[in-house]
Parts: C-alpha cells; structure tokens; sequence
C-alpha cells in the first residue's frame, strides 16, 4: 500500500478498535426496551449537568447470556438535576469469554470513574433520540468512556464516540478511492468547522462502516460504526446529522474542557 493509501485510511485505522470485545447480545432487550426509551428521551434530555452519579447508577450488568427479565436500574439522584431518561443500563463485555474483566481496569478514583459514567449516560441519551429510528438501542459500555453498542435489525454493533487530547490543527487529505470501496466527502458544519465523512470496507469488501472525524478546540472528535457481519446501520451523513447537533456539541465542549479520555498519538503524515 502506498503512502496516499496509508493517509487516507488513517481515519479507519485510527480509531479505538483494536481492543473491541466481542459483543454481547442485546437485541431480545433492545427490542422491548428501544423505543420506549427514545421517547423518554425526547422529553427530557439533559445535557448540561455533569454530576457525579452513585455506582448504582451506572447500570444495568449486561453479560452475554444474562437473562433479560430484570427490574431497571435506580434514578440518578433527583439533587443532581438528572431523570430516569439519562439511564441507560451500561454493558460489561467478556474479552475472554467465560471470564469476568476486572473492575475499574485504569485504576481510576471513584469520583473521576463517576464523572466518566455521567458523562456516558448523557452521550448515550442524546445519541438514542438523534440516531435513526432503526436502531433501537443505545448502552455505554462501562469502564470505556468512549465505547458503545446499539442495536438495530436484530444485531449489535460497536460505536464510538471519542473526544481525545491532541496537538493536531487539521485533518487529513479526504480522498475517495471507488476502487477499494472507500468513500470520503469534505464537509463543513458549525459555522466553518471541517469534518470528513468516510465509509469504507471493514474485514469484509462488502460490510461498510461509517466514520465522521473534525477538530474542536484542542480534541479531535470521532463517531463511527463498526460491521459485524452486515453493513453498518448508521451512514456517515446521520452520524453528521448528530454532530451537528447544539446538545452533542455542547457534551463535545465539555470532554474539550475536561478531558475523558487520553491524549491522541500524532497523525502520520501524508508522504
């Protein structure tokens, strides 16, 4: 592979995903649980308190082959100004199946671990109003903040949202190669905010995925969707109809401000 190639399959390859577990099943819950829970969330979604949350409210434990039949998680605690809308039951993944991952993995403080949980809860509630009608659910994994699966057609899918630290200033060449089934489109949004959107091949030729990258501040922000065994659900204008919304931007801000995740490596440059 050339060294355009290798730039403009940056935004594939550079994206939280090398270290995705297998995902669990979640669609008898979505279906039952979806759609009541998108209208929730169009009713009250609150995007601007970002309080820290008691370790009871951080979830529902979905493990594969956990049965479904389960009372929902307690409400954020009514002092901190969150409702039942902001609840969405977080997923633990088994890496290796058969095999518990172990709790709090980074070490983190249990005030900083809650501040990561709110600000997942708050993510996956506005992300489970603004995405299409055909995904019908939305859980934080937990212990990583910018992972999360959904639901759609009877099958899960990885999605990330990422706001990471970085020294970049801009992004790289957008090129579309029809050859190799890679698809990118320049767009702005936000006034004059550059984003690219991509869809490319992900293991297989014909199972795409959806990516949308651009710079806020001093991070650069990822949304994408990942192909199990089909397409993903999600095309990378809808993830654009997301981004452009006031409320995400407004929960972009805040990871800007204060930093959920670590720095970006630096971009490899075009040769």
């Amino acid at each position: 592979m050339d060294t355009d190639d290798i730039s403009l399959l940056r935004d594939v390859m550079d994206r939280t995903t090398d270290d995705l577990p297998p995902l669990p099943d979640l669609a008898p819950l979505a279906v039952r649980e979806g759609r009541r829970r998108r209208v929730r969330a169009r009713i009250a979604i609150v995007t601007t308190a970002f309080g820290a949350v008691t370790a009871g409210a951080l979830g529902l434990t979905l493990l594969p082959g956990t049965n479904t039949g389960v009372s929902m998680p307690a409400a954020v605690p009514p002092s901190l100004g969150a409702t039942p809308s902001t609840n969405y039951p977080s997923v633990v993944v088994e890496e290796t199946p058969g095999v518990t991952p172990p709790d709090n993995p980074d070490g983190l403080s249990r005030a900083e671990r809650e501040r990561r949980a709110a600000h997942q809860q708050r993510v996956a509630a506005l992300l489970d109003e603004l995405l299409p009608a055909t995904v019908t659910d939305v859980r934080p994994v937990k212990d990583r903040v910018s992972h999360y699966r959904i639901a759609s057609g009877g099958e899960t899918f990885h999605l990330t949202v990422s706001v990471r630290p970085t020294d970049d200033r801009t992004l790289e060449p957008c090129k579309s190669v029809p050859a190799k089934g890679l698809d990118c489109d320049a767009v702005t949004f936000d006034g004059n905010r550059a984003a690219h959107l991509l869809s490319a091949p992900v293991n297989e030729a014909d199972t795409l995925g959806s990516f949308l990258t651009f710079l806020y501040g001093g991070s650069r922000v990822r949304l994408s969707v990942d192909p199990e065994s089909v397409s993903a659900p999600v095309t990378p204008r809808q993830l654009l109809t997301v981004a452009e919304d006031l409320r995400f931007l407004d929960l972009v801000r805040y990871a800007d401000e204060n930093p959920v995740e670590q720095k970006a490596p630096p971009a490899i440059p075009a040769g």
